[in-house]
């Protein structure tokens, strides 16, 4: 079983044709529906929101766990054609603990053999925290789109990489410009820096490059171009959760990233 951890998130959104929604978003949305398309099991684990919120989590077709919080990650996108947006946190919610690791969370993150960790903000899971779910002795996931975003405000990737955000991690999933941020470049010498064994690199209609400490050669893994396409919230969250589960499943890293390139375009096709 995969379990998803990570932020429920107040999406407040203005699509390309200036239309208004307010939806729920965070890791944990996309990559469950991406899970539950796939017919592959799994878990949301999550903190934040409101009962509408959680009512639209709960319809992605995974079981949901929610913990104890007072506030919720608010983000607001402003959606272009091309897939371009403006982004903005509006409100970082309460971050995991070693209490919730520890606690409410423990047993259904027990259950599972691989634990994707969805970050929306640079201590949305701090070091301590991470140490926590590590000393379970599980398969780490990381999508580390939040450890480019030191706080509120424009969504601005910054860095540097703290090797503690990522201590325990099997394996780690940024965007170019992340990885740009984070790692100071994305040759091979710079994924080596993040100091976790399998690196991914997204690039969007780009595809994805793969390294790791077996095969260190960086191979590019083409994605399915999708015409007309705007809406690709969520997308990276996606290919993290199904690579997850494609390793979960026994597969190699190059091998899981086409998986997963795969199945988001499946589901991102149905937005067109």
């Amino acid at each position: 079983m995969i379990a998803l951890l990570g932020q429920t998130v107040r999406d407040e959104i203005v699509h390309a044709d200036g239309s208004e929604e307010i939806r729920c978003g965070g890791a944990p949305v996309f990559a469950a529906h991406a899970l539950a398309s796939a017919g592959i099991r799994g878990m949301v684990i999550t903190k934040g929101g409101d009962d509408a919120l959680h009512a639209d989590l709960s319809r992605r077709g995974l079981p949901v766990l929610i913990g104890p919080a007072d506030d919720t990650f608010v983000s607001r996108l402003i959606l272009k054609e091309h897939g371009e947006r403006d982004h903005e946190l509006a409100s970082l919610g309460e971050p995991f603990t070693p209490v919730d690791v520890e606690g409410w969370a423990r047993s259904s993150l027990e259950n599972a053999a691989t634990i994707v960790i969805g970050t929306q903000w640079r201590g949305d899971v701090p070091p301590e925290t991470l140490r926590a779910i590590h000393a379970l002795g599980r398969r780490i996931v990381f999508d580390a789109q939040g450890l480019a975003r030191p706080g509120l405000g424009e969504v601005v990737p910054s860095g540097p990489l703290d090797p503690a955000w990522l201590t325990g991690v099997d394996a780690v999933k940024f965007s170019d410009e992340e990885a740009q941020a984070l790692l100071g470049g994305t040759d091979a010498t710079a994924l080596a820096r993040a100091g976790v064994p399998i690196v991914l690199v997204t690039y969007g209609e780009g595809g994805v490059d793969v390294w790791s400490l077996d095969e260190p050669d960086i191979v590019r893994v083409p994605a399915d171009r999708i015409p007309r396409l705007a809406d690709t919230v969520g997308a990276g969250d996606m290919f993290t959760a199904l690579f997850a589960a494609a390793l979960d499943q026994g597969e190699a890293p190059r091998a899981a990233a086409r998986a997963a390139t795969h199945g988001v375009a499946e589901i991102l096709r149905l937005r067109v």
